[in-house]
């Protein structure tokens, strides 16, 4: 049965990697679905955040991919490199409760987030990525 995603859920883990802490902010954007600035990053070593966004109900929860879901990041503290640990995106219609859409338990350490790329170097820092190429990184 069809489910329109109503609501999302992102559940991120800060790295315990040296400088892996970070104050920025990230552009979280689902296609057809969502898009929003949230404090996933952690100024503590191995902290969680958990947030969640209004979603359209233009998509069904079976047609969103890994792809379809971008993270950037935004100001302030933009040129502050993060480490996620972790990273699960859920979503919900009205009448269900939250299904995973996509889950990185392990995120792969060569990706580091930031827009200023030098501002880990090397790996240079990424200041967008979808998550596909997250699980594509991680399966190396």
């Amino acid at each position: 049965m069809a489910t329109p995603v109503t609501s999302i859920l992102i559940i991120a883990s800060t790295s315990t990697v040296q400088y892996g802490t970070s104050q920025q902010f990230s552009g979280i954007t689902i296609a057809q679905v969502t898009a929003g600035e949230v404090k996933l990053a952690s100024s503590e070593a191995g902290g969680s955040t958990a947030v969640t966004l209004p979603a359209s109900g233009s998509k069904n929860l079976e047609d969103i991919t890994p792809a379809d879901i971008t993270i950037n990041v935004e100001p302030p503290n933009e040129g502050d490199a993060w480490l996620p640990s972790s990273l699960c995106i859920l979503g919900r219609g009205n009448t269900s409760d939250y299904q995973i859409i996509c889950n990185i338990p392990v995120w792969p350490t060569q990706i580091w987030l930031s827009a200023d790329k030098n501002d880990h170097h090397y790996p240079d820092a990424f200041s967008s990525i979808n998550l596909a190429q997250v699980q594509q990184a991680y399966s190396k």
